[in-house]
């Protein structure tokens, strides 16, 4: 399997299964009225559940691609150079040795002719809110413009929430408040799939993209 068929492949499966469990979940909901809270507060949390879990593992197998195209540093945009040399940027701020910023600087240099290496793995640290998810974004080099309204969204309605549920706390959850907060999840995470494959077809990745 080629490894952009393989990207397609993981996205796929990894989202099939989700948007399965998350139906079903509608589905409990729209039966019938009784333990119609408890089921909301259920289903909000399941929601928020595959919003982080997606995009942490879609962002995760678009890094993978990356490393399976074998790419040089000078090739690739920088935001992956960023996400590769990220350990060697984190020492430079951790001290003041200008030895140390030498070897790093002079490390850096000279990693234009080698091969890649993206050890650092794609992180949410349990709370995706809206900045979260727009440094996942800067870090894969794809575009936030078109989420940029979709703050309180995210923050309030959504992560908020799963927040209260999380640590106990009684929240009351409008049915069609939950629906309506279902759908556009699952529209944002749509979006974002698609942009990973539009980069991998544009080669957006490259320094120089077609």
């Amino acid at each position: 399997m080629k490894n952009e068929e393989k990207l397609l492949d993981r996205l796929d499966k990894d989202l099939s299964w989700r948007k399965k469990e998350l139906l079903f979940i509608n589905s409990l909901i729209g039966e019938k009225e009784e333990n119609l809270d408890v089921k909301l507060r259920i289903g909000l949390a399941i929601l928020y559940a595959h919003w982080e879990g997606y995009i942490k593992k879609s962002s995760n197998f678009y890094v993978d691609f990356i490393k399976g195209e074998k790419l040089k540093c000078n090739e690739v945009n920088i935001n992956f150079l960023a996400l590769a040399l990220r350990g060697k940027l984190n020492l430079i701020t951790s001290t003041n040795k200008p030895s140390v910023h030498n070897k790093i600087v002079n490390f850096i240099l000279e990693s234009n002719e080698k091969f890649i290496k993206i050890p650092t793995k794609i992180k949410t640290n349990s709370n995706l809110n809206h900045e979260v998810f727009k440094e996942i974004l800067i870090s894969l080099g794809l575009d936030f413009s078109r989420y940029e309204l979709k703050k309180n969204l995210i923050d309030i309605k959504l992560v908020e929430k799963r927040h209260e549920i999380t640590h106990g706390n009684y929240i009351l959850i409008g049915k069609e408040e939950f629906l309506k907060l279902h759908t556009e999840i699952l529209s944002i995470i749509d979006s974002f799939k698609e942009q990973i494959l539009q980069a991998v077809t544009n080669k957006k990745y490259l320094r120089i993209s077609t």
